[in-house]
């Protein structure tokens, strides 16, 4: 199998490749709004590193977001531009799932966990979990200002995720398990889409689509005078 993994989910920006040796790599960086532009060469050098051939991918994964509007929807695009033409298998994952899952066995009923990522205008994507027992990729999520989120966090919450660091300097440090950004690994996101493909949970081509933080915006077009 060689697998390669997409997350655009952000400004960090990732791609990581496992091939048929069980070896494993990974490119990341920091985009200035331009995955659109990074993305297929990061894909490109990172085959050529492990001298795998594009015609050589068997499966596919990709962050679905919340995460930026445009930024989420470049890497779901090109996976799915990457998978059509063979009918490769792909796994989708939320974007929190990949920000939680290094230290969801922290998670417990008093100290819940909470991924925050940053959603524009002031805000914060948040996803819940409860437990390392809860299906990882069904939280309970939301969008707050970071004042709204302050006043209804949980007790005991821990905190992980890109959008921490845009938290108030005075949260309690031992409250907060991420470190500097880039604080997800395409690495993480390997290891989901791993057990996803050893227990058949595959995402169908026709639901791979993005998770947006907010509704996208709808202009209708105008009507002629």
């Amino acid at each position: 199998m060689n697998l390669v993994v997409v997350d655009t989910s952000t400004r960090w920006a990732a791609v990581g490749l496992q091939t048929d040796s069980g070896d494993q790599t990974q490119t990341v960086w920091r985009s200035e709004q331009n995955h659109g532009r990074e993305l297929m060469p990061a894909i490109v050098e990172l085959l050529d590193r492990a001298s795998v051939r594009p015609s050589e991918i068997t499966h596919l994964g990709v962050a679905l977001g919340p995460g930026g509007f445009s930024a989420v929807r470049v890497g779901v695009s090109t996976v799915l531009g990457l998978a059509l033409p063979g009918n490769l298998p792909v796994v989708g994952v939320p974007t929190h799932s990949i920000e939680a899952f290094p230290f969801l066995e922290s998670a417990t009923t008093s100290s819940p966990l909470i991924s925050l990522i940053p959603a524009g205008r002031g805000e914060l994507a948040w996803a819940r979990f409860q437990s390392a027992l809860v299906e990882i990729d069904e939280p309970e999520t939301g969008l707050s200002t970071i004042d709204e989120l302050l006043t209804d966090l949980p007790p005991g919450s821990l905190l992980c995720g890109e959008g921490v660091e845009l938290l108030p300097r005075n949260i309690d440090p031992e409250k907060i398990l991420s470190g500097e950004p880039p604080t997800r690994s395409p690495v993480a996101l390997l290891e989901i889409v791993n057990a996803r493909i050893e227990t058949g949970e595959l995402t169908p081509i026709t639901e791979l689509r993005p998770i947006y933080a907010r509704p996208p915006s709808i202009t209708l077009p105008k009507r002629p005078r």
